[in-house]
This record gives C-alpha cells, structure tokens and sequence, in this order.
C-alpha cells in the first residue's frame, strides 16, 4: 500500500464507514422486526422485510469495508492523509442534471403511461449517454457519440431487463 496522501483523509472515511454501519444495521433491525405475514400463509422468502434486510447487510457490510480500508490507511499514513483538492467533488451542473434527471424519471416517467421498462430503459439510457459525454475530455476520438449512443443503449435496455424480471419474476411485484 502507498503511504498517501489519499483522495479524503482515511479519518473522513472512517467516520463516513461508521455511518452506513449504523444505516445499515438500522434498516436490517427494522427489517427483522416487520411482520413476516406468517399467518396468512406466507413463507421466509415473502416476507416483505427480506429486500430491506439484505440491503441493509450489504450496507452494513461495505461500510466495515471502508472503516477496515481507513484503518489500514490511517496506519501507514496518519489520519490526516489527504491530497489538497483543486476541485469541487461533483460540480453543480452535474448535480443538477441528474437531479433534473431524477425528477423527471420520477415525476413524468413512472406510472404516467409508459410502461415501466420503457421508461427505465429512457432514462438510464439518457443518463449513461450524457454522463458519458460529460466526462469526455476534449479531442475525443472521432465516432465516439456513435459507440457512446450504443453502450448508452445497451445499458439502459439491460438495466431495464433485469429490473423489470427480478422484481416481476422474483419477487412477484407488478411493475407499472
């Protein structure tokens, strides 16, 4: 391991780790105390909890991840190991159109006609190709919108794939 500076100083990443620890382990309690409809019938892998609770595990999980990674940081290089920032993390223009984004999907997209893979499909394909473009830097290779477009595409109609089958097939929820 390199000895540092690091992107944000491992004490940050520890107090952030110890966050989602929490988060986590909240949203696995709360899982575990919710009604498993066992007398109507219905079996572990019904229970509405069970989603939450694995979220809330993986959650939990990763934040250990990054507090274990901060510690091993913070060990080779100190607590206060961080490189200067010359820049702002996410820049407002980019947060704004994904929050517009977001909005949108979330507002005009699901439920209001479309149907819910169409409009998922839309959306990440839309988001892929702008974030794409976004991120280019200049003197990008000619045909890059075409391949851009096309991994946007394919992105967005398996994004749509699978969350349309996991949550009709798997879970048995009706999708708008």
């Amino acid at each position: 391991m390199t000895g540092g500076p690091y992107p944000v100083a491992p004490r940050a990443d520890f107090n952030t780790a110890l966050a989602w620890v929490a988060v986590g382990a909240a949203l696995v309690v709360a899982s575990w105390r919710m009604d498993r409809m066992t007398s109507q019938g219905a079996d572990l892998y019904t229970a509405p909890g069970l989603w939450p609770g694995v979220v809330g595990l993986v959650l939990a999980l990763l934040g250990g991840a990054l507090a274990w990674r901060s510690l091993r940081r913070a060990r080779a290089a100190g607590w206060h190991a961080a490189a200067p920032r010359t820049e702002e993390l996410v820049p407002a223009p980019r947060f704004a159109l994904a929050a517009g984004l977001f909005l949108v999907y979330a507002l005009l997209g699901v439920g209001r006609g479309l149907p819910y893979w169409l409009s998922t499909a839309l959306f990440v394909t839309v988001f892929v190709f702008l974030f794409r473009r976004a991120n280019r830097r200049d003197g990008a290779a000619v045909g890059t919108d075409r391949r851009d477009a096309l991994l946007a595409l394919a992105c967005g109609v398996a994004t749509a794939a699978v969350v349309t089958l996991a949550f009709e097939r798997l879970f048995l929820v009706r999708l708008p």
